[in-house]
């Protein structure tokens, strides 16, 4: 039997190769972060609303079948078409770009009600800057949703990665801490309503290694962050 291969890959580059099979792996982070953005958007209104970096446009989706109008963002080209391809099957209308964050957002301040931001911040370099922008688009009383890889995932030696063709991918992240987080929000003057943290434990079978599962059980697995403008 072959040894596995790991290979080092700039964020570019894995979401290039990653966006054909990131909607069909059974991630249980995804699975878990899910279930908990579902449950923190469920009471909220909002008409307009931003998805940075979107990716395949799992959450731009919902919140366009919610009603909104809907903005979607990604650094990535591959990922964006596999979101496009979605939304057109659905039948919905989002207003999709491709955009990094380097120089910032795009769009006029207050615009938006809500503004979401799933699993990516642990890629951005300047965390401070990135969440005043977010917090100058949002308009008074809106709200922002952070997801992401847990901070504390460093300490154990767990990384962003994927699978493909017998080659496990990694990815680069900050080593930002939950702290980090929280500080940079509250720094733009947003309030924060929630923080959730959801352990490995709530993922279930088949989505993690067994041994990963019992072993971690009880550790922090996704942070979640609600906050209001």
């Amino acid at each position: 039997m072959s040894e596995t291969e790991f290979r080092e890959v700039s964020v570019q580059e894995g979401y290039a190769l990653w966006a054909a099979s990131y909607d069909q792996e059974h991630n249980g982070l995804i699975f878990i972060e899910e279930k908990q953005v579902d449950r923190l958007l469920a009471p909220l209104t909002f008409t307009r609303a931003l998805d940075v970096g979107t990716g395949t446009g799992r959450h731009a989706l919902k919140l366009a079948h919610r009603g909104a109008s809907v903005t979607a963002i990604d650094q990535s080209p591959e990922m964006l078409a596999v979101a496009r391809q979605a939304a057109q099957r659905e039948g919905l209308s989002i207003d999709f770009h491709l955009l990094s964050l380097e120089n910032g957002l795009p769009f006029e301040s207050g615009q938006f009600d809500l503004l979401i931001c799933a699993l990516m911040l642990s890629h951005v370099p300047n965390l401070a800057d990135t969440l005043q922008e977010f917090a100058r688009v949002l308009r008074d009383g809106g709200s922002l949703l952070i997801t992401d890889f847990h901070p504390v995932h460093t300490l154990y030696g767990w990384r962003t990665g994927f699978r493909r063709a017998g080659v496990i991918y990694h990815l680069p992240t900050v080593g930002y801490t939950r702290e980090d987080y929280l500080d940079a929000t509250r720094a733009c003057g947003l309030t924060i309503l929630e923080v959730a943290e959801n352990l490995v434990g709530e993922v279930p079978e088949g989505y993690i290694p067994e041994e990963m599962r019992r072993t971690y059980a009880d550790k922090p697995f996704c942070l979640s962050i609600l906050a209001s403008r």
